[in-house]
């Protein structure tokens, strides 16, 4: 094969496949007419021009409506993605809940009334309660500015601890004395009128306070967030949305080339996706975001868009329907050859 037409071929796989087929030869034979005598490769010019051209076809989705439809469903499956890199990272270096029962009655002094263990749930499902209820996301505000804690919590609760003030002050210099890294003691705090605290040490992060009433005190203790979760959200979201949006837009394509009928079918078909992905997008970041100026993010939260289509699945499964049967009018529309030709000629 030709140096040059080579070249050419290589360049048109910019296109989307359902272009080069019924294009590709056409563009291919102006190209190489249009070629100066001895040409070996194409100009700067024609490269740019092809590359740019064919990945308009691939994601940029033929007119305005077609292109607020994709748009959204695209932004909606890159949530998702995202928070599915975020699991895959959270999988591969998943902390150990730490164990510190002991250390927690020898705090308190006495041993507990009460105790929770959330280690039984899948990290998509703690995502999901800590996005929904704002478990943490005051702990910005609690005098500790370390290592985000996973909400993988548990927990021993102490009743009718004499004193509870004095006991939050002995633990806070306890803990200190054996090594640990330590927040600040804050004190009047709404919810622990009597001291709290937070203090890490070998990848487990401890919360001490009294309680609201005043009358007892509560210790919490965490893994430590693993590193990584927040480059593995961004590369699930914009794989999601690049593979979305080449698919959607190819989708979207077809559609442009059906019968006027079958558009506008297609059109009512897609509109209840739109919402299912306006409304679920919205859900999933107003959910992730900090309630007030202390909250912070949880980067395991980012797991949370996951999650919520795992605890909900209504807003995919719409979604998923709506791409079927537009899949399907597409092909009855092949099968009985009324797709129209690509109507946007390409010159050299």
């Amino acid at each position: 094969m030709p140096e040059l037409e080579l070249s050419y071929r290589r360049l048109l796989w910019a296109y989307p496949r359902f272009y080069r087929r019924e294009r590709g030869l056409e563009i291919l034979t102006t190209l190489l007419d249009a070629a100066e005598p001895g040409q070996t490769r194409p100009s700067r010019g024609e490269a740019m021009y092809l590359l740019l051209v064919g990945l308009r076809y691939r994601f940029v989705p033929p007119g305005r409506i077609s292109g607020v439809l994709v748009g959204f469903v695209a932004l909606w499956v890159a949530l998702v993605m995202s928070g599915a890199g975020a699991l895959a990272v959270y999988a591969a270096r998943s902390p150990e809940p730490p164990r510190l029962a002991a250390l927690a009655d020898r705090l308190a002094g006495q041993p507990p009334a009460t105790t929770s263990d959330a280690s039984g749930y899948l990290p998509v499902e703690l995502a999901y309660l800590a996005g929904t209820s704002g478990t943490l996301y005051g702990y910005g505000g609690e005098g500790w500015a370390g290592s985000r804690p996973v909400p993988d919590e548990q927990s021993r609760g102490y009743d009718r601890v004499p004193d509870a003030s004095v006991v939050v002050t002995e633990a806070y210099r306890t803990l200190r004395n054996d090594g640990w890294t330590m927040g600040d003691l804050v004190r009047g705090d709404e919810n622990a009128p009597d001291g709290v605290f937070w203090a890490e040490r070998d990848g487990a992060l401890v919360r001490v306070s009294g309680t609201y009433d005043r009358t007892g005190m509560t210790i919490f203790w965490y893994p430590v967030e693993p590193p990584g979760l927040l480059a593995g959200a961004i590369a699930g979201f914009l794989i999601g949305g690049l593979l979305a949006g080449q698919g959607l837009t190819w989708l979207a394509h077809r559609v442009s080339r059906t019968a006027p009928g079958t558009r506008r079918r297609a059109l009512l078909i897609s509109l209840p996706a739109l919402t299912a992905a306006v409304v679920n997008s919205f859900d999933c970041v107003a959910s992730m975001w900090p309630a007030s100026s202390s909250a912070v993010l949880l980067r395991t939260e980012l797991m949370y868009p996951l999650g919520n289509q795992i605890a909900n699945p209504l807003a995919p499964a719409i979604i998923g329907l709506s791409l079927l049967a537009a899949v399907i009018l597409v092909a009855e529309a092949r099968a009985v050859d009324r797709l129209a030709p690509v109507n946007q000629p390409m010159a050299g």
